[in-house]
Formats: structure tokens, sequence, C-alpha cells
């Protein structure tokens, strides 16, 4: 066995945690249910999220903004009357209930929200107060 190499697989994942965690952990702290993404736009002034919704109607999905997060909620409809026999239930139909927090550079007053397709998509742009502070160079 080579002694050499023993330690590459701990090296290389913590080289991949640190690169995948550039953003703050508050910020994309989102919730297993449901299945979502984040990131910044090109320009590094926007934080953009999406959320996996299909199944659920537009007018019962709520979007609420606080000063520094926002919430989710959504109440699923039932798929199946009580007089079909179900042979497989794969999609869950659970009730959606979850708050974000967001850095305080990120204006949620100005945040824009859209539902097509079974995706809610959500926008948050940084303030215009948000002052960039010069890290190196």
């Amino acid at each position: 066995m080579n002694h050499y190499f023993t330690h590459f697989d701990r090296l290389f994942d913590e080289l991949q945690r640190g690169l995948t965690q550039t953003q703050p952990a508050e910020t994309c702290n989102l919730p297993k249910y449901p299945v979502s993404n984040c990131w910044l736009s090109e320009d590094m002034n926007t934080l953009n999220f999406e959320f996996a919704i299909a199944g659920y109607k537009e007018d019962t999905v709520k979007v609420v903004g606080n000063k520094n997060s926002f919430t989710v909620k959504a109440e699923p409809e039932e798929s199946f009357s009580q007089n079909e026999v179900v042979l497989h239930r794969g999609i869950s139909r659970r009730a959606i209930d979850f708050s974000i927090k967001i850095d305080e550079q990120y204006d949620v007053k100005k945040t824009k929200v859209s539902c097509e397709g079974g995706v809610l998509r959500v926008s948050i742009p940084k303030a215009k107060d948000a002052e960039s502070i010069m890290l190196f160079g």
C-alpha cells in the first residue's frame, strides 16, 4: 500500500466543502422539502431561489416577507377522492411551511415572486445602500 496517498479523500472533501460554501450558511439553509435551488445572479446583486411545488394551486401558495426573512406556506389539494383505491402514492402531498433568513444586505421589500410550471421563483435584490468591502487588492 502506498502511504503517500492515504489522506487525499479527506483533503478533497474539505476542499469541495470550502468551494461550495461561498455563501453565509444562514442564506442557503434551505428546507429539505420542497426541493430547491439557491444562487446569486452573475452580477452578484440578486439572490435567487427556486422551489419545486408541482401539484399546488397558485392561489394556495403564500409568500410573506419580513425584515430579514421570507416565509412560504402552501396547503396541498388531495388528488384522490375517497371512493378511489390508491395503489401507489409516490407524489408527496405535504403542507409547505418554512422560513429562510436573508442577509441584511438584501432588500426583502423589493422581492419579486413568480409561480409557473410548478416552480416558485423568489428573487431578492441587494439593497442600494449595501456596501462592498475591499478584502484584498
